[in-house]
């Protein structure tokens, strides 16, 4: 009698056996492919340095508002954006007694006009500045501190240009163009990225805790 006659069950298993190694094998590679993408950038983000995770989510969120600029929406928002900043700046200088007028985003007076367009805001280096900030590791409360102080900050600082720029370019005409271009938004990426190291400083100290006396 022939081996297969004396064990008539051995092709059946065999079969069985590889049927189940089929089943099991699509099992697992036939998941959702998200999660397989997820587990895959998890792991390429778990073996990263500290160095390299803060510089992947730092031009994530560059790149996210580098794209966000470019839509319908947020150019309107910008727009009401430049006009809020027009009409704060015209109350300022209406304080310095300058009897500004404004229209849409230009400032007039009877000695000179600004228009407040792109490039005047602080958007940029408040979103640079956020972007810094929440890519590094700090506890959530202490992020959001820094932001709302931040940003503050450098909105506040966007209306003192707008102001500024307008006695420079009633008082020293020629100054306006390299004080315009070149000097304020050199100042915005120092205070941005001054304002960030602050606040590592602030974020990396240790939380107070609090003494219970007997009573």
């Amino acid at each position: 009698m022939s081996n297969r006659s004396r064990n008539p069950h051995r092709k059946s298993r065999r079969e069985a056996t590889g049927a189940a190694s089929l089943i099991q094998g699509r099992t697992e590679n036939d998941g959702p492919r998200a999660g397989t993408l997820a587990a895959r950038w998890n792991s390429f983000y778990g073996d990263r340095g500290p160095i390299w995770k803060f510089g992947l989510k730092f031009g994530a969120l560059m790149g996210l508002y580098y794209l966000l600029v470019l839509t319908p929406v947020c150019e309107r928002i910008l727009y009401a954006y430049l006009q809020a900043n027009a009409s704060l700046a015209s109350v300022i200088l209406n304080w310095l007694g300058q009897n500004s007028q404004v229209t849409e985003i230009t400032i007039r007076t009877a000695r000179f006009a600004i228009t407040v367009r792109r490039g005047c805001d602080a958007v940029e280096p408040s979103w640079f500045f956020c972007a810094a900030l929440i890519s590094f590791p700090a506890p959530l409360g202490r992020k959001l501190i820094g932001i709302a102080g931040g940003v503050i900050l450098l909105q506040a600082l966007n209306l003192a240009r707008i102001v500024s720029l307008y006695y420079i370019g009633w008082l020293y005409p020629r100054f306006f163009g390299p004080v315009h271009l070149e000097v304020w938004p050199v100042g915005f990426i120092v205070a941005a990225i001054s304002l960030w190291v602050g606040w590592i400083g602030w974020s990396s100290r240790p939380v107070a805790k609090k003494s219970h006396g007997a009573a």
